[in-house]
């Protein structure tokens, strides 16, 4: 049988500020690589909302789906299923959540989602079917895991520029009992291709997605460690 391979955790120069690839190049990088999808995760948080100063939350919303926008268009020319996800960060910290599970339209009737605190944003997720998946849980100025509210965990981090504790994340995540996921955490060249998941049908969106990691809770994995090197990038 034919697995397929996902990249659950891709951000974009266009939206994320550590993003350093645009959006098309990225998208040809990763039909290289042989992906069958990739999960656009751009960081939705308080610093890039309050970049966009008092703009309306819509036009606010369309700058944040840039990125997304872009690469669904060049997913469509090289083949490659694009998907929608965001990594959320709490107000004032370093703790993020890989949002699967939702659309255009959700984020548009949400304004001003990225002043959520935990307890509000486990209603918004039970409320709607969101998947929440805490990120690299171990990092360094991450505060703490939020066993509490998610789903499952990153168990893997392939981003070369932070040490993510993958072995201590994957433990956790195994201990937790939830969904484990792996992710590159692309944000530069160079990047792709060190994480992801191999599944046996390729979701059409972000629904399926979730709904498919609900289903199977800790698909294969794939993890390539690079060496670490020392920057301060996202």
């Amino acid at each position: 049988m034919r697995q397929f391979l996902i990249e659950t955790h891709m951000h974009t120069a266009e939206t994320s500020f550590c993003g350093k690839v645009p959006a098309r190049q990225g998208i040809r990088i990763y039909k290289e690589l042989g992906y069958d999808g990739v999960c656009i995760t751009d960081h939705f948080c308080d610093l890039f909302f309050d970049s966009l100063g008092s703009m309306p939350w819509k036009k606010k919303v369309d700058i944040f789906l840039e990125g997304y926008r872009t690469t669904k268009d060049e997913g469509l020319k090289t083949g490659i299923k694009v998907m929608l996800g965001m990594e959320y960060a709490f107000p004032g910290t370093n703790d993020d959540m890989l949002i699967y599970g939702f659309d255009e339209d959700f984020l548009y009737s949400n304004e001003n989602m990225h002043l959520l605190n935990k307890e509000e944003l486990k209603k918004l997720a039970s409320e709607n079917n969101l998947l929440l998946i805490q990120a690299h849980p171990f990092r360094k100025r991450v505060s703490r895991t939020y066993d509490d509210i998610v789903d499952g965990f990153e168990g893997f981090n392939g981003h070369p520029g932070h040490e993510s504790m993958n072995d201590k994340a994957y433990r956790h995540a195994l201990d937790f009992g939830g969904i484990i996921i792996s992710g590159s955490d692309f944000h530069r060249e160079g990047e792709g291709g060190t994480g992801g998941i191999y599944l046996n049908e390729l979701p059409e969106n972000s629904f399926e997605l979730a709904d498919i990691l609900r289903q199977i809770k800790t698909p294969l994995m794939r993890k390539i460690n690079m060496k670490r090197v020392e920057n301060k990038i996202g």
